[in-house]
């Protein structure tokens, strides 16, 4: 059984982003996207402290003003749009446990999916602190046409059914296939830094509905963000 006192909680906000530039500052509604993910993280009362890794000022700064900690900014490096997200995320342990923490286990929130729920990371830390999981991730359920009846293409015009007629059955017959959404990864640190990601061996999940499993991307999927928060509120 883990310890909750031995995890930290961390949040990574670079400032780039090609499809949507500064989404983590972007206005939803009446605050920027990366304070939900803060402020879901301060609610749920599992932390002693929230941490935001970033290598921009204004990030840093937003995230204090919402409730987390940004002990130093990162190298601009760590937080290149093709290192994975919890690169920064580790160099914040490690630079913790040099300061004398004892940290054993991660969490990753990433900004980009400010739907998620108190209850559903209060959900997924307690299932990973009574089981003996390496890893855990929030899944969503995928209509299984969009996955068992992929096209794909050789050349240009050679389209062909990419798992052939293995999965050529109605519905109903279809198995079940879940998606990572990325709103919540958790793992064993001493693992994560051993396989480079959260999809090890001893792996758990749990699953969110597709209404607060939206991953910002794009602008429809921030207007879509936008929309349902709005709903919620009427």
């Amino acid at each position: 059984m883990q310890n909750l006192e031995n995890f930290v909680c961390t949040i990574p906000a670079r400032k780039g982003s090609k499809r949507l530039p500064r989404k983590n500052l972007l206005p939803l509604l009446d605050k920027p996207m990366i304070a939900y993910s803060i402020e879901t993280a301060i609610k749920s009362g599992l932390f002693r402290d929230v941490y935001v890794c970033t290598e921009d000022t204004e990030i840093a700064e937003l995230a204090i003003k919402y409730g987390a900690k940004v002990p130093y900014l990162m190298s601009p490096k760590v937080c290149d749009d093709l290192v994975p997200s919890h690169i920064p995320c580790q160099h914040l342990a490690n630079f913790l446990i040099n300061q004398g923490k004892c940290i054993d286990s991660l969490v990753c929130l990433q900004p980009s999916s400010p739907l998620r729920s108190v209850e559903d990371l209060k959900t997924g830390v307690e299932k990973f602190l009574h089981t003996e999981l390496d890893f855990l991730v929030s899944v969503t359920s995928v209509d299984p046409h969009y996955f068992h009846w992929a096209l794909t293409n050789k050349d240009n015009d050679d389209w062909h059914m990419y798992f052939e007629n293995k999965y050529m059955k109605e519905r109903p017959l279809l198995p079940n296939i879940y998606r990572p959404n990325g709103s919540i990864k958790i793992a064993s640190l001493k693992k994560l830094r051993e396989l480079g990601h959260f999809f090890g061996s001893n792996l758990g999940i749990i699953e969110t509905p597709e209404e607060r499993s939206v991953h910002v991307g794009t602008q429809f999927d921030f207007e879509l963000c936008e929309f349902i928060l709005r709903k919620q509120l009427t």
